[in-house]
């Protein structure tokens, strides 16, 4: 199986959906908004014509009062592994996340995921804290990893056991796929340049209304909280101009794609990197030999 993964804006989805066609694949993806329903500019989802056309996964799964974390992914890829699949998204976290291995992680509860919550106002206390917890797992993960800090807090708080512990006692579950990673790389004046194009797209497409609508419906759900949407509810709030808004978006996503590379670079080793015609070219040469 073959996956893309690539900073926001990539084209990655893009170039998921051409291979999907020309070699009748459906697509499975990795993304922690398009999971969700009644999220679909903010999230950047595939258009209705392009999700009638191919099948997808992992897309509208969750309703937004739901949590979303590896093991919503994990469970889907394992039921559709006779699937002929190629793997795209964003949040390439899970992606690494599945193929390390899952350990049973203990049934939460709102008491404690709102306290845990409340920790990571301040992230890098959070990270301190936890180093104290648990020296050996927070000398692994980076001080600005926001899931695996909620994480290891969460399962010392539900269960009284240090993170190290914990996954000692319960062996990590594994894929029993192999995965072939590809990061799509865009020249950084491009992308900066497609990223405001698509954020004024999504302004024109109603973001503003998806987002009140959003508020109206789910008003404690943790999504409100995504780049996209949090900047509006800044305007809406009258905090901000909605020029402004725009401006941030265009900003934090910026941010948030330099994040992805960063991620993407230091997590997988065993991977393939190219500019759109190398990495499709490399992509559909695999393909011919295997399908």
């Amino acid at each position: 199986m073959n996956a893309i993964v690539g900073s926001t804006a990539s084209g990655k989805s893009a170039l998921a959906f051409y291979l999907a066609c020309k070699y009748k694949l459906d697509i499975f993806s990795i993304d922690s908004l398009s999971v969700y329903k009644y999220i679909d500019i903010a999230s950047a989802k595939p258009s209705k014509a392009e999700l009638s056309q191919i099948k997808h996964y992992g897309i509208d799964v969750l309703n937004p009062d739901e949590k979303c974390n590896a093991k919503v992914f994990f469970d889907l890829l394992n039921s559709l592994s006779q699937k002929r699949l190629i793997i795209v998204g964003g949040s390439s976290f899970y992606l690494k996340s599945m193929i390390d291995g899952l350990s049973k992680i203990p049934q939460s509860n709102k008491e404690i995921s709102k306290y845990v919550e409340s920790l990571l106002i301040d992230k890098h206390e959070a990270y301190k804290l936890l180093a104290k917890i648990d020296e050996s797992y927070t000398s692994k993960i980076h001080q600005n990893d926001v899931y695996r800090i909620a994480k290891g807090l969460e399962i010392y708080f539900l269960t009284g056991k240090s993170p190290s512990v914990f996954f000692m006692e319960n062996k990590k579950e594994r894929l029993n796929i192999k995965i072939n990673i590809f990061e799509l790389i865009k020249p950084k004046d491009i992308l900066i340049k497609d990223i405001e194009s698509r954020t004024k797209s999504m302004y024109k497409n109603g973001l503003v209304d998806e987002v009140r609508n959003l508020i109206s419906s789910y008003p404690h759900s943790q999504t409100l909280k995504a780049i996209g949407i949090k900047e509006i509810i800044a305007f809406l709030d009258s905090k901000i101009t909605k020029e402004q808004s725009k401006e941030l978006i265009i900003k934090n996503t910026i941010a948030l794609a330099k994040r992805q590379r960063t991620f993407n670079r230091t997590q997988f080793c065993d991977i393939f990197r190219g500019e759109i015609v190398e990495l499709k070219n490399k992509i559909e040469a695999i393909l011919d030999k295997t399908i």
